[in-house]
């Protein structure tokens, strides 16, 4: 698909991802403490999608220390870099694979995914997907951006299309039956600050169809970013399902 070769592509040129990402390692943070306090065998086979450098790896490993790993990414240089990362553990497996249709064996007990499934075309015929990969009891655990994200950016685009993308309500997943906590970082630095973050981090893939704007556009939404406080924050859902084969 066209749009998932553009991501691959914006994330493998992020060559400094780490230095960028401070927020994805908070929200990567979360989600490891959240899915250590569930229940979970002692020797659990986890499929991570969207592993990107191994910021939810190098969380959550300590707190699953007897873990069978299998990272993917979309973006085989992301993948290389957690390979990196992770070189001297030797309970993980590496695939570069497409989370919304994975072609990896199952089951695993968890399935779990941090800031990667925003990029999904169909949020729930791909977790469908992956919840046929689950053992039963098994579980799903992911954070995603959600509706609301970067309203700041969004509303200094008053006279100009934004090219940010769309995310689900919370709402949305709760009808899919996730338990849902919802929390918001903020990112500061201003306007140009914003775009050298998304760059950074290579969420700058435009919605599908979006044409750049000129540079007097730009120029104004960065001023009215600026003039009301230069701050974007990030909404985000941590989601969590059982196998519904399990209830």
């Amino acid at each position: 698909m066209m749009a998932q070769r553009l991501v691959s592509e914006a994330f493998g040129r992020a060559d400094d991802y780490d230095a960028h990402a401070g927020v994805q390692q908070q929200v990567a943070a979360m989600l490891a403490h959240a899915v250590a306090m569930q229940a979970l065998p002692p020797t659990p086979r986890v499929l991570e999608i969207g592993c990107g450098t191994g910021f939810l790896g190098a969380a959550l490993m300590p707190l699953l220390p007897d873990a069978r790993w299998v990272m993917s990414d979309l973006s085989p240089a992301m993948l290389a870099r957690a390979r990196a990362r992770f070189a001297g553990h030797d309970r993980v497996d590496y695939r570069v694979m497409d989370g919304q249709a994975p072609d990896v064996n199952g089951p695993f007990d968890l399935i779990v995914s941090s800031l990667a499934f925003q990029w999904f075309d169909d949020l729930g015929a791909a977790t469908a997907r992956l919840d046929s990969l689950l053992a039963p009891g098994g579980l799903l655990a992911f954070t995603t951006m959600i509706a609301g994200s970067f309203a700041q950016w969004r509303a200094a685009h008053e006279d100009a299309p934004c090219g940010l993308a769309d995310y689900p309500d919370g709402a949305d997943l709760r009808a899919m039956d996730f338990a849902v906590r919802e929390v918001e970082l903020t990112v500061e630095g201003g306007g140009r600050g914003f775009l050298r973050h998304l760059r950074g981090i290579g969420a700058d893939v435009p919605r599908a169809g979006h044409r750049p704007l000129s540079a007097g556009q730009l120029r104004r939404v960065i001023e009215r970013f600026d003039s009301q406080g230069g701050r974007a924050t990030y909404r985000v859902a941590l989601c969590l399902r059982q196998n519904a084969a399990a209830q």
